[in-house]
């Protein structure tokens, strides 16, 4: 498949914003890392901010497909569940910076933080449906007090691990990303009936 000059620009913009960080890297830095002129890469992208919009909903996109498929299982599909749960940590690892630099990004670009914001409210319902229908289909007992508490810690796990797998995590991205995954999965443990399995 051939990119579009702008899918190029996005895909370097997310090399280098996961090399040195968002507030490291302009749009000069950018063009001349491509070899394109700085006009060049400002008629596609005025500033870096843009930039980052656009990598956001890149992820958001790609987060939602995955989602989707996650509330759309039922009956004995755990093993999909847990398949499609870790392909979100490869996305989310791939757009690291956005998560290493969340705080700063959020007050940066207000459109972010208000996207975020509503983006947290579906994910939560969305994430209830995916419990409730594991606890129909007999694969976790969980009381209703601890469902809402539970997706909490499932969102800032999600939201903040890139954050302390950077600072102590010593291997490799993929051993990285499988542990964290299973320790995100460590959270439901206390909650399996005996016929799941992962």
């Amino acid at each position: 498949m051939v990119l579009s000059t702008k899918d190029k620009i996005l895909a370097k913009a997310l090399t280098l914003f996961n090399e040195q960080g968002s507030d490291f890297v302009t749009v000069r830095h950018i063009a001349s890392e491509m070899g394109i002129s700085h006009g060049n890469l400002c008629y596609h992208f005025a500033n870096t901010d843009v930039i980052i919009e656009a990598l956001y909903q890149q992820l958001v996109d790609k987060l939602n497909e995955l989602t989707i498929q996650m509330t759309g299982l039922s009956e004995n599909q755990l093993t999909i569940l847990y398949q499609l749960s870790y392909r979100s940590f490869e996305i989310l690892y791939q757009y690291r910076f956005l998560m290493l630099d969340f705080v700063r990004i959020m007050r940066r670009i207000p459109a972010i933080k208000l996207h975020f914001k509503a983006l947290m409210q579906i994910r939560q319902e969305q994430f209830k449906h995916i419990i409730t229908s594991m606890q129909a289909n007999g694969f976790i007992d969980i009381p209703e007090k601890n469902i809402t508490p539970l997706i909490e810690q499932a969102l800032l796990f999600g939201d903040f691990w890139i954050s302390r797998a950077e600072i102590l995590f010593d291997g490799n991205e993929q051993e990285k990303i499988a542990y964290y995954h299973k320790t995100f999965y460590a959270l439901f443990e206390p909650y399996l009936c005996g016929n799941a399995d992962w």
